[in-house]
């Protein structure tokens, strides 16, 4: 657009269209003694038209755009005076289509009509919505040659807030620094400027500068500054501003404090953020949404899902934003009935076919059908609907469609999907070409993943993420470090996601080297402190036996749960039950919560060392944070116990169990006969029989042993019989060499040699024999040896 022609016309009334002078009395009015009579025509014509005004001024400051622009064409043009222009111009720069105001704006140079400073800063704001620099610029020559630049702050703020929207922030800086004596709102454009280009750090100077310049914050100026003490990490700063707000007297303001939600819950403290919330007056949508988005965002499902009920309780009503983070926090705990609800819900609401709900439930469907191993079909169908109602594809759409297709392993509709997205001409988004090529890998067709990626113009992050992936995915490992090392080299910055693709590359070649060096470019971007990357650096360190490296890295850690429990899993492998205690000791000092599994593992390594002390800390820990309340945590602490050679611990735990069943009996029998009480072992599982408890293999081993050690032959083919015939329990080797000890140590070596050839499987014939053997040479049965040593030599020939 030119700039307005120099001779542009005199400015028209701020009323209606001018008046022109009257020629004769009878058209104007009449004089009588000297006061002149209107004429009624005149005044009813003027009546009429300043109704017109105030109709279209109403309309368009409610954002009815369509009959404020009726009431606006109905009008006879010499009566659009400058304030209807105006009135319009400003309706649609606040309430869109902003592209029509500059349309009006064209309007008014075609009439030769001359916009005041008002109007041109109307128009600077409708720039700024559609992002025009072109044309913002070609105003910004029209307001300076008007000298309304220097003159009108209506104007130069309007021209910060363009350059900023249009993202040419030197220029907006430049016309902040020629303002003489800016106001508030122009401190709160350059400072919003800074905050959306991502220079938080020059708007918090800014701020500094507008504080002790002795400017008077408002509420617009406060929540730039908590912008971008936010985006910056500073926690403490946020808390001198909200004391600031509080001294200020904007306690209670919603504005502020829906800001300071927000500010909190990026921050992590959700403590205060709750206290905020909680202590508001009144909560509108926008409350709602940034808390259950915060608790979102901090993995906080169950606040989230909490606050929604809340909501709906209170208010009844939410919009698509409340639904979308609720999606996925429904999607990332799998309460898919609750997500049918909320599904069923948005229907009647209307809200079905906006794109980023639609996103999120087919996000949700897919892995419904993904847990429950189903076929996929129901997300394409979506798609087929979203573009029934939109009639165009939408990136987040094609994204979650493409996403159903590598979850099914349906190679031929993502094909299909990639030959729509050609065809409807979609631009080269990021996000769908990192989505096609994850689709290409996931369902095996890595030479077509490749090959995509490989046309992709200047391929951004997520792309090469996807493209490591895929071929770590498909085993091309050394690809996947080609790759990376290209995407280095290429100054490309790889996030989380790039870096546990190629350390799963590093551990599967056992590359610790190329590991390490991933480690320190991980810490030189950024991701030092990353839980995901963090855990593959451990998992790679483990494999490679760098148990110390491993160890540090889990010290520093912020969710603990994961790591510790892989490398104690890991010591647990390498069967280093003293690196497994230490890990305790050091667990205990860091804080961390362990879960069942390691728990067991501590124990077990406790009663392997016979460590007492250890062992009873670590019951005092399972007990404290309510790990006991399974059966098999019991079991296992009367394992520990009696391996700890404490038996009367290991009855405390078997007598404070509510419901002990056939393992935990068959574990107290057991302790018993390991800490030298075959008598007691041998009553007890008695008493399991009288409990009509069902014993277990290993309870008989435990009793059959207990038998052996006081020689009760007998009893020991009482109970092995009755294993047998009874209980339908399938001897092993154990049982057999129970029965054989017990025989040996009564000195019915015969019967044990009848018992051998009659009832032992010839698979277990030759530890039977060899058992035979030792108990007849220690009781000096030479006959008994001779025929053991024959036999053995028979079922063993080379003597292996």
């Amino acid at each position: 657009m030119a700039p307005p022609p120099p001779g542009l016309l005199p400015r028209s009334s701020c009323g209606c269209s001018s008046v022109v002078a009257p020629t004769s009395p009878d058209k104007v009015g009449s004089r009588r003694n000297g006061r002149t009579i209107p004429n009624a025509g005149i005044i009813t014509a003027t009546a009429a038209a300043q109704q017109q005004l105030s109709l279209l001024c109403a309309h368009a400051r409610a954002g009815r755009m369509r009959p404020a622009r009726e009431v606006f064409d109905a009008m006879p043009p010499p009566g659009r005076s400058l304030v209807a222009w105006t009135a319009l111009m400003s309706g649609y720069a606040t309430h869109g289509p902003a592209s029509e105001a500059l349309e009006l704006l064209l309007c008014m140079f075609g009439l030769f009509l001359r916009p005041d400073a008002f109007v041109f800063s109307v128009a600077l704001r409708a720039c700024a919505a559609v992002a025009s620099l072109r044309l913002g610029r070609q105003l910004h020559g029209a307001v300076a040659k008007l000298g309304y630049v220097d003159t009108d702050l209506f104007v130069a703020n309007g021209l910060v807030t363009m350059y900023a929207s249009c993202q040419s922030l030197a220029c907006a800086e430049k016309v902040f620094a020629g303002i003489a004596a800016p106001d508030l709102v122009s401190w709160t454009s350059m400072l919003s400027a800074y905050t959306e280009n991502g220079c938080d750090a020059e708007a918090l100077m800014l701020f500094m500068d507008m504080i002790h310049g002795g400017m008077v914050c408002d509420a617009f100026t406060l929540s730039a500054a908590l912008r971008a003490a936010s985006s910056l990490g500073h926690v403490s700063l946020g808390h001198q501003l909200h004391g600031c707000m509080i001294k200020m007297g904007f306690a209670g303001n919603q504005f502020l404090d829906n800001c300071l939600i927000g500010f909190y819950g990026r921050s992590g403290e959700l403590q205060l953020m709750r206290k905020v919330f909680d202590e508001m007056n009144g909560k509108d949508l926008v409350s709602w949404n940034t808390i259950i988005q915060c608790y979102a965002d901090n993995l906080c499902d169950e606040e989230a899902l909490a606050h929604f009920r809340d909501m709906m309780s209170e208010c009844a009503e939410c919009d698509e934003f409340t639904l979308g983070s609720i999606l996925h926090v429904v999607t990332r705990r799998g309460a898919f009935d609750y997500g049918m609800e909320i599904h069923g819900y948005l229907i009647r609401a209307g809200l079905d076919s906006e794109k980023h709900v639609m996103s999120a439930l087919m996000d949700m469907h897919v892995s419904w059908a993904t847990l429950h191993k189903r076929h996929r079909v129901f997300p394409l169908r979506m798609l087929k609907y979203y573009l029934s109602v939109q009639g165009k594809l939408d990136q987040f759409i094609v994204a979650s469609s493409l996403k159903s297709c590598a979850s099914d392993l349906d190679l031929a509709a993502g094909r299909m999907l990639h030959a729509c997205i050609l065809k409807c001409d979609m631009d080269p988004d990021p996000f769908v070409t990192s989505s096609l090529v994850d689709m290409y890998a996931k369902c095996g067709s890595l030479e077509e993943s490749n090959l995509l990626f490989s046309r992709t113009k200047d391929p951004g992050t997520a792309a090469w993420s996807a493209v490591i992936s895929g071929n770590c995915l498909n085993g091309q490992y050394e690809r996947a470090m080609h790759l990376f090392r290209r995407m280095l080299s290429e100054h490309v910055q790889p996030n989380e996601f790039t870096y546990t693709a190629v350390l799963t590359a590093c551990i599967a070649l056992g590359d610790v080297v190329s590991g390490m060096e991933i480690h320190s470019n991980s810490i030189r971007n950024g991701y030092g402190t990353n839980t995901a990357v963090l855990n593959s650096l451990i998992s790679l360190y483990l494999k490679q036996g760098r148990y110390r490296q491993a160890l540090k890295l889990c010290l520093s850690v912020s969710n603990h749960e994961i790591s510790w429990s892989t490398l104690v899993e890991a010591f647990a492998q390498a069967d280093d039950h003293a690196g497994i205690v230490n890990l305790f000791h050091v667990s205990q000092y860091s804080g961390v919560e362990l879960d069942y599994h390691t728990a067991r593992l501590i124990l077990r390594s406790c009663g392997k060392l016979a460590l007492l002390d250890e062992g009873l800390q670590a019951h005092a820990y399972i007990i404290k944070h309510g790990l006991d309340s399974e059966a098999s945590m019991s079991n296992h602490l009367i394992d520990m116990y009696s391996n700890c050679g404490s038996l009367r611990h290991a009855f405390d735990a078997f007598n404070y169990m509510s419901d002990k069943n056939a393992s935990s009996w068959a574990s107290i029998i057991a302790a018993n006969v390991e800490n030298g009480c075959p008598e007691t072992a041998i009553r007890l599982f008695v008493q399991m029989l009288r409990k009509e408890k069902c014993p277990t293999s290993q309870a008989f081993l435990s009793v059959l042993k207990a038998c052996a050690k006081i020689g009760l032959v007998s009893e020991a083919f009482k109970f092995f019989v009755s294993m047998t015939e009874v209980y339908k329990i399938q001897p092993s080797e154990g049982h057999y060499s129970h029965m054989i000890e017990a025989l040996g140590r009564a000195g019915m070596f015969k019967e044990a040699e009848h018992f051998i050839d009659s009832v032992v499987p010839s698979e277990s014939g030759a530890s039977a024999w060899s058992l035979l053997g030792a108990a007849a040479r220690q009781n000096g049965k030479t006959k008994t040896v001779k025929v053991a040593a024959a036999r053995l030599a028979r079922l063993v020939p080379d003597g292996c």
